[in-house]
């Protein structure tokens, strides 16, 4: 709803109701109902709609609603503060606010997406959270800190006490502690009428906000007829918006567009008005949207599908009174935090229980209201009850007397949870003296479990088991029932220090609650094994884990609980015995049955796992395991607390206590030896859970804590004969197994007994090592940890992040820290390199001894993946290559006789058969890993034995019985077990370390004995065989020698044929050795003479002064008089596609190569084409493929993506370029580009360019002295003529009538041309000077090739017009791009990009090139140039028009002036588009520009712009501070903008150098130069014209000039000119000549590029390919003179042409003027590109204003700034309004990193249209700013979007954490800083045009998720 103002209704007297009331509260009489009837006949005055028609063919109405909230604010709400506050009430406030006493605590209430902070040091819990503006002044800043966002509703702790561990107050809330409660300002009689206004507000409120119509609304209906109803529809979070939108289109009739409107205020506001009409209207429409069935999408899939939108119709009055109604809640939430008396009356009034708006009828008619009456609703509780400590109480107490109501009702909702009043829970159950208050006396823990029982299990118990049934509707409403468990677990976040006795009753209250849900819980969704048949359907598995991931953080409170209190633990252990003993899940009345192993026997339960149901679910027999472990530490036992229960009947049996867990272990075994594979993949997906790190601490940890319980109670060998009853392993423990196996063929079921074998082995292992658990051994939570930590980093180095999600939460999540502290004890962090990689934690090196390989938390792959790790880094250190056991921890007292299974005879029977199969070669029933797990086992016994904490422990003396020493060393010595030979010598070594040990008590004592016992051992040793090292190291030697033999045999034979050869040829010999000799004493003598040596190292001096000091013969020019040959370069190349060898050539068939066209605006460029707002650029692999190889493979792939869904693009435009890949490289392309032949082919250079010229003529040219016939070339100044002359007849022939003679007639001869220009030259001279040649036939196809490209261009640049244009203007397809002029923009464009993308990576032009770039501009200029001497009739038309006016532009200053040129892009405009005008009345002639004289002048001409241009805009004092302050910044002296090239450390030299240079003409030498003043007469020549024009044309110079002297200078006032000389040092010029060579590198660099590609003249090998590139090279490549004093020469047309540039009217006067006026008076060049000048006279032109001047040096383009601090940026947007809602906050703020814009991304209510589609307000914003492609970082995620044309894709944001990691979605919350490498490889991926090809890139991956990227 709209705010709008308006003047107040002139009938309305404002201070009548005041005085009324006033004098009602004078008599006494005064009631809320005064106030309430005020409201309800006030509110409907400020209710406005208007339904307006529109003027489209649909002619469909739109309806605009408002409420004027600021008049109702200011005639009703103001007018009752006043009435509070007396006369006065601003005043009042303000006082209110010196006295200062708001809030101590913050409570400010977040939004949805708004930033929140927790401390990871400080917070109690992590739901303890603090605001922006608290964070910021808090001292948690500077500690371990979470950023995150809210999901709204919930509220700032800042000043709770109870929140913090410390630092509890931000510095503004900690000053609002020493403020006194009471007030001077509010008295008594000021509370007494608030009490009456606020009573008459919640009144007022409480009756009017409902969704259903009730009493008090159908009051205010009045009249049935007349147009004064509204149809009014609400949210549901069933439906989605294309659903609704679509009812409103097809039933409400809605425009599309108002349809969204609609749908996005019913989505922010929760309801919006759909009509205004009379009852019947509205009601019918109530009818149609409520029977129209919606069909349900398939991705959203809901109990209220079924259901229709909800809509009500209510009357005008009563929709105006919820408006009011909302404003008044919105204020008064606004008014209590002002002060503490207002929320003591407000408190005091919701707490009185006869009131309609007690608090008890708040909360439960919470589920009545929509989104913002509720959000409304939960703002005032926070505000007025949370703040104060007795008020929260109270609000907990009565939330908690009403919570089954609030949740049933809240569970039948469909609301969002932050929407319902239940959120509040939060805020109430996380404050631990309320958690416990409310358990002690409120008994919630029993009403929360009891209310969960009822509302969200009961419905699924069948016979006292829990089975969900396979009903999404039932998931959905289970999802809802699962935040009581949250509550929950708020509720218990914080166990107390002491429990009173209240606290012990109230929370075992609970617990005999939570024992109800557990025992219903034991055996949930079992199953049973599938034999014949596959499962018909896989069965619902899922509700039950997500229950069980709920419950288990609660389970794991509730014991931390117990174990804290003595009588709390006994009796909730004797609770837990009670509910197993009752609960007869496989334990009920089972068979018990005698079973024989190794003489021991044992009864055992007859319970057959592959027959017989089984679960997964066993929280009871989990909760007794958790409960058992904590009786240690209270001294109490097993066998003490038996006695007591048993003495109530209750017996619990070892054997009953674990049966469940066996079973379970047995079915996951079986499921692991393929027993279970026709029960399908939800089997297998609860095996994945239960041992996920989410699950795994409540059912895994604490199944193996159960088994261990066992095997500590029960004699050892019944416990293992248990466990083999259990895995059906009895028989294969006999002796006669293996006689029995030989009868029974090798089936299925004997492998699976194999695998069942293994897993019995490895359970065993894990029974025994797996003990560092607090309670099972003496360790500490942080040992466990740590043992956790080395294991997962014994797999692999792991990021923290890996680490993070890898390890279980801690519950609190206070165990940050303690995680932190751990790693860092038994890792070293290894930092990120580069902007990819991550950082790493690895393993110290000798924790690797801590290695178990039979971890319980290893997957199959992490085991083999760790175990080959241990494999080679043991080899490497030149040990034994195996994963020996590591050293265990010692047992508690409780679980000691947990030791004696490895002693006893049960498992020393097993072992030992194991190895006697091992060693029996028949023997079928062995595989080698059985062998490896009884080693371990071994290994165990034996480390257990050596560490003495067990003294009944003798494994050494019962071994020797069994012979176990014998059966390993024979083990060592069987060649079949190679594998494992290591493995058993490190048994063998820790036996004898034993034996060693026992020694001293077994042998006898007599030193006799000891020697000959040890002389026994040494042999023994002696008899051992080799390590696997030593044996691959005596393998290796053996190897070695017989090659060593071998070669020096084949060496011996080698001589001796040698040998006989020369006695053969001795003579030959002979000869050789003496010309041998005497070569050898040449060279000593004669060192100079070796040319290859030495001739390479050139003189350091001429090195600096490069191209200078060359000898002309060895200067390479591409252009001019000195310009160097051509070398064809390689012409052939093979089809990628056809893979047949081919060359280039004008009569074979055409080759290709793929390109892809895309608009842009990375570099800013003024086009020169009228309203076109981007350039093209054109990129290129450089794969060359046939023409029409490419045709085929193009229709198939057309075809291909016309028939692939649309997976994730919408094409914004119709008609758009398809795209492909290329074949080879799949690089994105939509287009080609054709590979033609070196344009110096076409038209070879004439003969001018051998040396025989004379230097005198070289001058004569140089001078622009007219040369006569002699010469074979015309000079400069009569080109310029001709130019002059060719602008003259192309206007004229324009206005000549088409109708007398064909087009081509008309076009002006050459002789005409020269006969007109009054020149001196003939024809021959010009077609010599501008290389004429007959025109070349082109290939059919060539031409065909550039049809294509030019539709291509056509398409891309109509996308990009399609959004600018207007409604009426004709369809895209209508207009006519000058196409031909296009191709030459592009062309300067493409040039200039990547000139500019050289420049910021920092590549001279001689570097190598990748070949994407070198074949991308050799083609496309080779191919521009061909096609311009190939135009078509109509096109030469449009270009003669052009033309006309940009020889205009140059050669006669008219129109633009010289600082509005982009030089570079107006002489690649001028070659393709002048010379060919010349023969455009031949129609057999051409012009292919190669390199011509011509050619070389359009170069000279440009060149001389830019340099008039680089002088005008200099400025001498600004060019000196900008040195000074890069000399005080250390950055070395270097002109141009701040990334400037690798800065010269010699810049002053070079200073020096390039004045001394360019004027020692006439100075006899640079040195006597002093740093005096000289006068005039000593000045040079060239200095002398240098300053004159300087001093002429400098914008500067004439602004200081013109302060000085009040006056402009004029022209013949030579003795002020002679004055200013003499201030004009030769200082000054030299920096005037390094600021001009600064300026003009971009556009020589450009042109390098540009004739490079246009000559085939490569860069001669003087160019530097490591440094910069350098003025005076880059000069003498284009074959311009270096020495810039000489363009100065008065006497040369140079001088004539520069001093015509600078003379143009609006620079000497308009510029001028405009500088004078300016406070500021020297405008230097503009910052960038496009400097609007602002006008500054009245006078001026729209055109003059609109002039926009260019710089010589465009700015290197780059993103947005942004802050080092990831926090300071999501800051920086927390207060930014969605521009269509003022009351909304952006929900997801984006950035464009191209310009900074922040916009709302991603949502519907900003979403403008682009054509006649509705976009997203980033597309639409990327259409404009980037041309259709653009970078955006979603602020809230931490996300970075490329946009490109209807389709993007998600890349890593520049913002990394400490670790080196991002964090997408904030969902680790770490500080995140700015990466500066990754920020720049967005960069130069943007800089470089890279960002279409990068999102296909990303899109290629078939995983990627759906997105629609056009709303984004």
């Amino acid at each position: 709803m709209e705010d709008v103002v308006v003047a107040p209704p002139p009938e309305h007297d404002g201070s009548s109701p005041l005085k009324e009331w006033r004098l009602k509260l004078q008599a006494g009489t005064l009631t809320r109902s005064d106030f309430i009837d005020y409201f309800k006949k006030e509110s409907p005055k400020y209710f406005e709609f208007q339904t307006e028609m529109e003027t489209d063919a649909p002619y469909t109405p739109t309806l605009k609603c408002m409420f004027k909230e600021s008049l109702a604010k200011e005639e009703i709400i103001d007018v009752m503060v006043e009435f509070m506050l007396g006369d006065n009430p601003k005043t009042a406030l303000e006082k209110l606010q010196l006295e200062g006493n708001t809030a101590t605590v913050c409570g400010k209430v977040f939004k949805n997406g708004e930033p929140t902070y927790s401390c990871r040091e400080c917070g109690v819990d992590p739901t303890c959270v603090l605001c922006v503006n608290c964070f910021k002044r808090s001292a948690h800043r500077f500690h371990k800190y979470k950023m995150s966002s809210s999901g709204g509703g919930g509220c700032c702790d800042c000043g709770d006490d109870e929140a913090w561990k410390r630092d509890q107050y931000c510095e503004l809330h900690l000053a609002n502690r020493k403020n006194p409660l009471e007030s001077k300002i509010i008295t008594d009689a000021v509370l007494e009428r608030a009490e009456i206004c606020f009573s008459a507000v919640l009144a007022f409120c409480v009756n009017y906000l409902e969704i259903e119509p009730n009493a008090s609304l159908q009051c205010l209906d009045g009249e049935v007829d007349g147009a004064n109803f509204c149809t009014v529809l609400y949210n549901d979070e069933s439906h989605t918006f294309d659903q609704v939108i679509q009812t409103l289109t097809k039933i409400a009739k809605c425009r599309h567009k108002d349809a969204m409107e609609i749908v996005a205020a019913i989505d922010r506001e929760g309801r919006a008005v759909v009509k205004c009409d009379t009852f019947k209207e509205c009601n019918d429409l109530k009818t149609a949207i409520e029977n129209q069935m919606i069909p349900p999408s398939g991705l959203l899939t809901n109990a209220r599908h079924s259901q229709s939108l909800r809509t009500s119709v209510l009357n005008i009055n009563s929709v105006a009174c919820q408006q009011f109604a909302l404003q008044l809640l919105s204020w008064f939430q606004e008014f209590l935090v002002r002060h503490y008396l207002f929320r003591k009356i407000f408190a005091t009034l919701v707490q009185q229980k006869n009131e309609s708006f007690c608090i008890r009828l708040i909360l439960e008619y919470d589920v009545k209201l929509w989104k913002t009456a509720r959000t409304c609703w939960h703002r005032l509780l926070i505000s007025g009850m949370l703040m104060e400590y007795e008020n929260k109480m109270v609000l907990a107490q009565e939330f908690s007397r009403r919570y089954a109501t609030i949740v049933e009702d809240f569970i039948s909702d469909d609301h969002d949870h932050s929407f319902s009043i239940v959120s509040l829970s939060v805020q109430l159950f996380t404050v631990p003296s309320i958690a416990h208050h409310l358990i002690a006396q409120e008994g919630i823990l029993d009403k929360l479990l009891h209310t969960f029982y009822h509302v969200a299990i009961e419905k699924f118990i069948h016979n006292r088991r829990l089975h969900f049934s396979k009903n999404i509707a039932s998931m959905a409403f289970f999802k809802r029932a699962n935040y009581i468990l949250y509550d929950l677990r708020y509720l218990l976040s914080l166990k107390p220090e002491v429990l009173s006795n209240e606290l012990r009753s109230g929370f075992l209250e609970g617990c005999k609650a939570l024992m109800r849900v557990l025992n219903v819980m034991q055996g949930m969704e079992s199953i049973t094994r599938q034999m014949g048949q596959h499962m018909d359907y896989e069965p619902e598995w899922e509700c039950a884990f997500n229950l069980h991931i709920k419950l288990a953080s609660t389970i794991s409170q509730v014991i931390e609980w117990a174990a804290s209190d003595f009588k709390l633990l006994k009796k909730l252990y004797k609770m837990t015995v009670r509910s197993l003993v009752t609960n007869n899940f496989i334990v009920g009345s089972e068979k018990v049955e005698p079973k024989n192993v190794a003489g021991h026997v044992a009864n055992c339960l007859i319970y057959d796992v592959s027959l017989r149901p089984v679960s997964i679910h066993l929280p009871l027999s989990r909760f007794y395991a958790g409960i058992y472990l904590h009786l240690g530490a209270h001294d109490m036992t097993y066998d003490s607390l038996q006695a007591e229960t048993e003495a109530l009947n209750i017996k619990l049996t070892p054997r009953e206590i674990i049966e469940p867990v066996l079973c379970t272990q047995a079915m996951i075994a079986q499921v692991a030896a393929g027993m279970w594979r026709r029960n399908g993949y939800s089997l297998l997906h609860q095996l994945y859970f239960y041992r996920n790190v989410r699950c795994r601490v409540e059912m895994l940890d604490r199944d193996i804590v159960c088994l261990q319980i066992g095997a500590s109670l029960m004699e050892s060998n019944e416990f293992l004969i248990h466990m083999l009853n259990k895995f059906n392993m009895i028989a294969w423990a006999q002796p006669t197994y293996e006689m029995d196996l030989a009868q029974s063929p090798l089936d299925d079921e004997f492998m699976r007994q194999l695998s069942m074998t293994d897993e019995f082995l490895e359970l065993l292992i894990v029974i025994i090592g797996e003990r560092w658990m607090p309670g099972v051994s003496l360790v500490s939570e942080e040992d466990r940890l740590r043992k956790e930590i080395i294991q997962l980093l014994c797999t692999k180095s792991h990021s923290h992040s890996e680490l993070s999600r890898a390890l279980p939460d801690g519950n609190g999540g206070s165990n940050d820290s303690i995680i932190e502290d751990v790693i860092n004890t038994v890792a070293v962090f290894k930092k990120p390199i580069g902007a990819e990689s991550k950082g790493v934690y690895e393993l110290k090196e000798h924790l690797y001894e801590e290695f178990n390989v039979y971890f319980y938390h290893y997957t199959k792959e992490d085991k083999s993946k760790a175990e080959e790790l241990q494999r080679e880094r043991r080899k490497a250190k030149k040990q034994l290559v195996c994963c020996p056991p590591p050293m265990l921890p010692q047992l508690t007292p409780a679980f000691k006789s947990m030791a004696n299974i490895l002693q006893c005879n049960v498992f020393l029977s097993i072992t030992t058969m194991v190895m006697d199969r091992a060693l029996d070669p028949r023997s079928r029933s062995f595989t080698e890993s059985h062998l490896q797990k009884v080693l371990h086992l071994l290994g165990f016994a034996i480390q257990e034995e050596l560490s003495e904490h067990y003294p009944f422990l003798s494994f050494y003396e019962r071994s020797q019985k069994f012979g176990i020493l014998d059966k390993l060393e024979e083990l060592a010595r069987c060649s079949r077990l190679e594998a494992h030979r290591d493995f058993v010598l490190w048994t063998i070594k820790r036996y004898k370390d034993l034996q060693a040990k026992q020694a001293p008590n077994v042998g006898s004592t007599s030193t006799g004995a000891s020697t000959s016992s040890g002389i026994q051992q040494s042999q023994q040793c002696e008899d051992l065989p080799l390590t696997s090292e030593q044996q691959a190291r005596l393998d290796k030697e053996a190897r070695s020698r017989l090659a060593a033999e071998r070669r020096a045999k084949i060496m011996a034979q080698m001589q001796n044929a040698q040998k006989s050869f020369m006695k053969s040829n001795a003579e030959m010999f002979a000869s050789t050795s003496t010309s041998n000799d005497e070569a050898a004493a040449s060279s000593v003598q004669k060192p100079g003479d070796s040319l290859m040596d030495w001739e390479d190292i050139k003189d350091p001096r001429e090195e600096e002064l490069g191209a200078t000091a060359l000898p002309l013969s060895e200067v390479v020019s591409c252009l001019g008089q000195r310009r160097s040959a051509f070398e064809a370069g390689d012409n052939s190349f093979k089809c990628i596609l056809c893979f047949e060898d081919c060359s280039v050539s004008s009569h074979g068939p055409p080759l290709v190569s793929s390109a892809f066209l895309q608009t842009s605006r990375v570099i800013s460029f003024k086009s020169s084409v009228a309203g076109l707002k981007a350039a093209l650029h054109v990129s290129c692999c450089g794969h060359v493929m046939h023409y029409n190889c490419w045709k085929e493979y193009y229709s198939s792939e057309e075809s291909k993506e016309l028939r692939r869904p649309q997976r994730n693009r919408v094409s914004l435009t119709q008609a758009q370029n398809v795209e492909f890949h290329c074949p080879y490289c799949r690089t994105l392309s939509n287009t080609v580009l054709p590979v033609s032949e070196a344009l110096a082919k076409f038209s070879p250079p004439t003969s001018t360019t051998t040396s025989t010229l004379t230097s005198a003529s070289m001058a004569s040219t140089s001078t622009g002295a007219g040369g006569g016939s002699a010469d074979s070339v015309l000079p400069l100044d009569c080109f310029v003529e001709i130019m002059r002359t060719l602008a003259t007849e192309l206007k004229t022939f324009q206005t000549v009538s088409d109708k007398d003679q064909p087009l081509i007639h008309k076009y002006p001869s050459c002789i005409a041309i020269i006969r007109k220009s009054n020149i001196i030259g003939d024809v021959a001279q010009l077609e010599r000077s501008a290389q004429i040649i007959e025109k070349p036939a082109m290939n059919q196809n060539w031409t065909e090739v550039m049809d294509s490209f030019h539709k291509a261009m056509r398409n891309a640049m109509q996308s990009q017009l399609q959004g600018t244009l207007s409604k009426d203007a004709p369809n895209g397809a209508d207009i006519e791009l000058d196409t031909v002029s296009l191709l030459w923009d592009t062309c300067s464009y493409t040039l200039q990009a990547l000139e500019t993308y050289l420049y910021a990576i920092q590549k001279p032009l001689k570097a190598e090139l990748p070949m994407r770039h070198q074949s991308c501009a050799s083609n496309f200029v080779r191919a521009c140039a061909l096609y311009s001497s190939d135009l078509k009739p109509t096109q030469i038309r449009g270009q003669s028009e052009q033309a006309a006016k940009l020889l205009d532009t140059i050669f006669n200053q008219k129109g633009p002036c010289v600082l509005e040129w982009d030089c570079f892009h107006m002489l690649v405009q001028l070659n393709f588009m002048g010379p060919n005008l010349l023969v455009a009345a031949d129609a057999k002639k051409a012009i292919i520009p190669s390199g011509s004289m011509f050619d070389f002048y359009i170069l000279q001409t440009c060149f001389l712009a830019n340099l008039t241009k680089a002088v005008i805009y200099f400025d001498y004092d600004k060019e000196v501070e900008r040195r000074k302050a890069s000399h005080g910044d250390g950055d070395g002296v270097g002109v141009g903008d701040g990334c400037d090239d690798v800065v010269d450390e010699d810049s002053e030299d070079r200073m020096q150098q390039s004045t001394s240079m360019s004027m020692s003409m006439s100075v006899p030498s640079g040195s006597e130069m002093g740093r005096t003043k000289r006068p005039l007469e000593q000045l040079s020549k060239y200095q002398q014209a240098m300053s004159m024009f300087y001093l002429e044309h400098n914008l500067a110079a004439r602004v200081r000039y013109f302060e000085l002297h009040g006056r402009q200078r004029e022209d013949y006032e030579e003795m002020a000119m002679r004055a200013a000389l003499e201030d004009c040092t030769p200082e000054h010029l030299a920096l005037l000549l390094d600021y001009v060579e600064q300026e003009m590198k971009p556009f020589l660099r450009c042109a390098c590029l540009f004739y490079r590609c246009m000559t085939d003249v490569d860069f001669p090998s003087t160019f530097p390919t490591d440094k910069p590139d350098r003025f005076d090279l880059m000069c003498q490549y284009l074959g311009l003179e270096p020495q810039l004093g000489v363009y100065f020469d008065m006497e040369s047309v140079y001088a004539t042409m520069m001093q015509s540039f600078a003379s143009h009217t609006y620079i000497r006067t308009d510029l001028f003027e405009r500088a004078v006026s300016k406070p500021t008076p020297t405008p230097s060049p503009p910052p960038s590109s496009v400097m609007a000048s602002s006008s500054t006279s009245t006078t001026e032109s729209a055109e003059e204003s609109s002039r926009t001047l260019v710089p010589c040096q465009r700015p290197l383009p780059h993103l947005v700034t942004l802050y080092e601090d990831y926090s300071d940026l999501i800051n920086s947007v927390s207060d930014i309004f969605c521009p269509n809602n003022e009351r909304e906050e952006m929900k997801t703020p984006t950035m464009c990193l191209i310009c900074g814009t922040i916009l709302c991304g991603h949502s519907y209510c900003c979403q403008p249209e682009l054509g006649k589609m509705n976009v997203g307000a980033c597309t639409h914003h990327a259409h404009d700013c980037g041309a259709e492609v653009g970078i955006f970082l979603r602020i809230r995620d931490c996300q970075v979007v490329y946009l490109g044309r209807g389709k993007g894709c998600f890349v890593q944001p520049p913002y990394l954490d400490e670790y080196g990691e991002t964090d997408q979605g904030l969902r680790r919350g770490n500080p995140l800083r700015l990466c500066k490498a990754a920020y720049d490889r967005i960069f130069l991926q943007w800089l470089g045009h890279n960002l279409h090809e990068e999102i296909a890139r990303l899109n290629e991956n078939a995983n990627v998720a759906v997105t629609q990227w056009h709303h984004m």
